[in-house]
């Protein structure tokens, strides 16, 4: 891989991602120097699936492409719809058995792997809701910001699955537990106090500014930003970041594959009520667990 490159001002134009099958579940398009990347499933707000063909499997195909594109200096991702990324499909299996468990992991470490692996800075531009997965996914890219209207969560805890480990090294022991134990979301300045969002923007500035700053970096000497990149993440892994993620992915095979019996307070599996009643069937099982916040919105002012 090139990095002579310090950006271009070449019109934008679209890509396939370096095969002839087009993308279907995002968008990208190269422009100044930057890949925007776009999660475009607003219908289905744009919940992460897994395997071939699943926009989890473009967005890792897409990095890949701008990694390799010496016009491309930085990777901005945003998403299209009232949500950013809503967390996991649920509706899309992953099996049952313990070698199913397994092999799901192993997709997941993957795709994050492909994030973390990224010689060029991946920024995440989070509008609306970013729960579960989605919360995994910009943990793993290099900075967040989000807009004043965007939420977070790791509600899966409410139906007895894992998905904290990835945020540990991000907001630390105490938050990681919250969110996952209590299912409970947070505003986007609580994200920033935490340190999962590096600034708060006005929603309808959000992706101009974040462009912005994306701009900024494709410009900056590129060998110089390859490198000071890949020293922080270095440092970080070796400060526990590496053995963290091993760890927590172990426990979080154990903990997918016991989610299956996970139940709802009337005694019902959610798995069963997922398969009979759908997504709304398990929002309202969940909703006996509790309606009301324990940590309740701050006033905007």
């Amino acid at each position: 891989m090139a990095v002579h490159g310090t950006g271009s001002d070449e019109p934008a134009h679209a890509s396939t991602g370096g095969d002839a099958v087009p993308f279907e579940h995002i968008l990208y398009e190269n422009r100044s120097g930057v890949a925007h990347v776009t999660l475009n499933r607003p219908d289905r707000l744009n919940v992460l699936g897994v395997g071939p063909g699943s926009n989890r499997d473009e967005i890792s195909r897409a990095l890949t492409n701008a990694d390799a594109d010496d016009d491309i200096g930085c990777v901005l991702i945003a998403a299209n719809g009232r949500a950013f990324c809503a967390g996991g499909d649920l509706l899309g299996g992953g099996g049952t058995t313990p070698l199913d468990h397994h092999l799901f992991g192993e997709a997941i470490v993957r795709f994050y792997a492909g994030i973390r692996g990224m010689h060029k800075p991946v920024i995440a531009a989070v509008n609306g809701l970013c729960l579960g997965a989605g919360m995994g996914f910009v943990a793993h890219c290099d900075f967040t910001f989000a807009g004043d209207d965007a939420e977070f969560g790791l509600i899966e805890g409410r139906i007895g699955h894992p998905g904290a480990a990835d945020l540990v090294s991000k907001i630390g022991a105490a938050w990681a537990k919250f969110l996952i134990l209590t299912g409970e979301t947070i505003d986007a300045e609580r994200a920033q106090e935490i340190g999962l969002v590096l600034a708060v923007l006005p929603r309808d500035e959000l992706i101009e500014r974040v462009t912005d700053l994306a701009e900024r970096l494709a410009r900056m000497p590129r060998e110089a930003v390859l490198l000071n990149k890949a020293c922080i993440d270095d440092v970080a892994d070796a400060m526990g970041g590496a053995s963290g993620r091993l760890v927590g992915r172990a426990h979080d095979t154990v903990t997918k594959s016991m989610a299956d019996d996970a139940r709802a307070p009337d005694g019902r599996r959610f798995a069963d009520i997922l398969r009979g009643e759908g997504m709304e069937g398990l929002k309202r099982a969940r909703s006996t667990q509790y309606k009301t916040p324990w940590l309740p919105p701050r006033s905007k002012p």
